[in-house]
């Protein structure tokens, strides 16, 4: 029986690589116009017309704690994910893109308990891919209950 793989797609942020699903990706935007929203979390860049539809764009430099960038060199990966009952699309602002890359299932180690920076729940997995260690974002969890229904609210 040959092993599942999975594609994702490898992204930077700060000094940290990353990873999400592709089958959540809708597409990566190099350049984009943003309307700021006043009152919004910290978090929430603005929104974004993607294909006729309003969606909102988080940082993930500040949904993640990270320092703020220098310059405004960054992309937009589009997201569409399912949490319970709702469908959110949802625009990451992100340092860069680094490519997309198939993961076998034997690949997948699990985030050592002791030392992360990060919520446990956010990541899936760490996978080393030419020597480029990336965390597998569990794109789903990334977000609160609270946050969720901030960004569904934004969305409508």
């Amino acid at each position: 029986m040959a092993e599942k793989s999975k594609s994702y797609l490898g992204f930077k942020l700060y000094n940290e690589h990353f990873a999400i699903n592709v089958h959540k990706v809708l597409e990566v935007l190099l350049e984009y116009r943003l309307v700021e929203l006043p009152d919004a979390p910290k978090y929430i860049e603005g929104m974004l017309n993607f294909r006729g539809e309003i969606i909102p764009v988080v940082n993930f430099r500040k949904k993640f704690n990270f320092p703020e960038k220098e310059d405004n060199q960054n992309v937009i990966i589009v997201v569409d994910i399912n949490i319970g009952k709702d469908n959110i699309k949802f625009g990451a602002v992100v340092d860069n893109v680094k490519n997309v890359f198939e993961v076998e299932e034997n690949e997948l180690k699990n985030i050592p308990e002791f030392g992360s920076k990060y919520n446990p729940e956010y990541l899936q997995a760490v996978v080393n891919k030419n020597d480029i260690f990336f965390m597998i974002l569990n794109i789903e969890k990334v977000f609160t209950d609270k946050e969720i229904r901030i960004l569904n609210k934004l969305e409508e």
